[in-house]
């Protein structure tokens, strides 16, 4: 089991590179778990993974349930603007969310479709493992 869940990690890293690397002004990439765990991800050390996976959960759980009151349908994607930058938030697969936070100098539509891409690669490599598996070993590499 835990050689899979190192096999999926490096799958999701590969992913991560390939959008950082596909668009100019990325500051940020994880893949979290509906709960706000860290599964993934490429952050400065002026960035609390922690915090950022534990909000972005907030953010989507409350995007989701707007969609369904106001009758818009399933959450697909969620944009927050600030003065700074975006972050761009979309599921990857059932378990997971593909958060991204990039400088306002990007291409918002370049870096839109290169997310959506990638959640479809991220979900395709969470396929076959839990990901509380993925958590686990996560943490039991950081301890």
């Amino acid at each position: 089991m835990e050689e899979c869940g190192v096999v999926k990690a490096g799958e999701l890293r590969e992913v991560l590179n390939s959008i950082r690397d596909e668009v100019p002004g990325i500051r940020a990439l994880a893949v979290i778990s509906y709960d706000g765990f860290v599964i993934e991800s490429f952050m400065p050390s002026s960035v609390d993974e922690d915090l950022m996976a534990a909000m972005g959960s907030s953010v989507l759980s409350i995007a989701e349930r707007m969609g369904l009151d106001l009758r818009l349908g399933n959450f697909e994607l969620g944009i927050v603007a600030g003065s700074d930058g975006y972050l761009l938030l979309t599921r990857a697969g059932r378990e997971a969310i593909l958060m991204v936070l990039v400088n306002k100098e990007v291409k918002l539509g370049v870096a839109l479709y290169s997310v959506k891409r990638a959640a479809v690669k991220v979900a395709k490599a969470l396929e076959g493992v839990s990901v509380e598996e993925l958590i686990a070993s996560r943490w039991a590499e950081m301890a």
